[in-house]
């Protein structure tokens, strides 16, 4: 993972917790500890840099979570519980 990917997982809020097995779609949503600066700046890397934060958010999945696709223009994760 490079530094700009950790970066932007600092920004994106944690997933809910599912214990039920199937698929997912999960909103990638900015932290809600974020101040309107911070939104701004989940917002703007979201923009510029779509291929790191993709893979920042998709690296915040659980272990037993497979990732299926991310979907960058509704900014929604679609993933498989195993």
């Amino acid at each position: 993972m490079n530094m700009l990917q950790e970066h932007i997982r600092e920004f994106i809020n944690p997933y809910p917790n599912r214990y039920t097995r199937g698929a997912w779609e999960i909103r990638v949503l900015p932290h809600e500890d974020l101040d309107y600066d911070g939104v701004q700046k989940f917002w703007r890397l979201f923009k510029k840099f779509p291929n790191d934060f993709a893979a920042a958010a998709v690296s915040l999945l659980p272990d037993d979570v497979e990732f299926i696709q991310y979907d960058h223009l509704n900014n929604i994760l679609f993933a498989n519980k195993l």
